[in-house]
């Protein structure tokens, strides 16, 4: 078992990925909907008519994200049943996909939007990974002790997850997992916090004392189990989306987070800057969405700020190879955009309903206490 690491720093977000708490009660039917009465036809408008749905409290458990430019996924519970459930833009309808007695602590659905990937547990020291088909059967399960886990799903290939169980001294083991071969296997690593590079690497961030400071950017090799520096330094946080890396690193003396969207082949490139936003301890990297294999929304702040005032402003941005496009000011927020890009949901439970052009926010889940 490996020594604790960093995970002081990291705890806060592993905490982001904890169950929270769900009744029985259940799902309240859709009352004061906006669609259409062509509700049919809304779907393959540019803009769909915004829902307004009212569930109750302690039913709603999570919205994971889009499925579809029509069907947005929940979580929800109701008479002991945790249930994936996707709710029809078009038609204001509900579909009940996938049901379970054991809990669900979190749900990812993967950019090919054929699968779902789910955490459930039934008990604080022992994890059950699900990879659950759009159409609603299991394809595979896997089983780990473990108090926390974290997961990173490769973009292009869903066969591929590298997961990091943590215990309750906070050591931890992490594997990589191949669903073609149904192979597990263990791998040393200095950090648990890895992310795919491509598919036959991992990126390890080495931090810095600071977390001010960024990380050096260190490839593994699932291959042969090397571990091989890329001279990338001042990292942030690295992300593939698919057909480029994302690359965020500060620039401490501008105060600045400087981007970079890199083809995978290196061929193209786009790089831009925004202001840096800090939390005092360590720098907050802005809300973005991947929303196709090279592109993706972004909210980044309007100047340099401590990240103490939820209310600010925002710009959000619509990034890809070509370049920026800005879209307008919003509140900042975390968003999760469908596959065309013309609605975010938003905020910490996504309720709010962001339209993109022309850009306009309001409330579309409302809870009944």
């Amino acid at each position: 078992m490996k020594k604790t690491l960093m995970l002081l720093l990291c705890i806060g977000f592993l905490q982001g990925c904890s169950e929270k708490e769900s009744g029985n009660d259940t799902v309240r039917q859709d009352v004061d909907s906006e669609i259409r009465a062509d509700s049919a036809e809304v779907g393959k408008l540019a803009n769909p008519v915004k829902p307004s749905i009212l569930l109750d409290n302690n039913a709603f458990h999570s919205v994971v994200g889009w499925m579809s430019n029509d069907e947005i996924v929940f979580v929800i519970v109701e008479k002991g049943q945790w249930m994936i459930r996707t709710y029809t833009v078009s038609t204001a309808s509900w579909r009940t996909i996938y049901s379970t007695t054991t809990p669900i602590i979190q749900a990812t659905i993967h950019p090919s939007k054929e699968m779902i990937l789910l955490h459930t547990s039934k008990d604080s020291s022992s994890a059950e990974i699900q990879f659950l088909h759009k159409n609603g059967y299991i394809i595979q399960s896997l089983s780990f002790e473990s108090a926390e886990i974290y997961m990173d799903w490769h973009p292009t290939n869903p066969n591929l997850v590298v997961f990091s169980t943590f215990y309750e001294d906070w050591t931890y083991n992490t594997f990589v997992y191949d669903g073609a071969t149904q192979d597990l296997t263990s791998i040393e690593i200095e950090n648990p916090f890895v992310k795919w590079y491509d598919e036959e690497n991992l990126m390890v961030f080495r931090w810095s004392d600071s977390a001010l400071d960024g990380s050096e950017l260190f490839l593994y090799s699932n291959i042969d189990g090397t571990l091989k520096s890329t001279g990338e330094e001042k990292i942030l946080d690295v992300t593939n989306i698919g057909e480029a890396l994302l690359y965020v690193q500060i620039n401490e003396e501008n105060k600045q987070f400087e981007y970079r969207l890199e083809e995978n082949n290196g061929k193209r490139e786009f790089k831009w800057a925004t202001p840096a936003v800090s939390n005092y301890s360590e720098w907050v990297i802005p809300s973005f969405s991947i929303v196709s294999p090279q592109e993706l929304l972004l909210l980044n702040a309007k100047e340099s700020r401590n990240q103490d005032d939820p209310s600010q402003k925002s710009i959000l941005s619509k990034i890809s190879l070509g370049g920026q496009n800005i879209l307008g000011e919003v509140e900042e927020q975390s968003i999760t955009c469908s596959p065309n890009a013309n609605i975010c949901l938003g905020g910490y439970t996504k309720d709010n309903w962001i339209q993109i052009e022309p850009l306009k926010v309001e409330k579309w889940i409302y809870l009944n206490e």
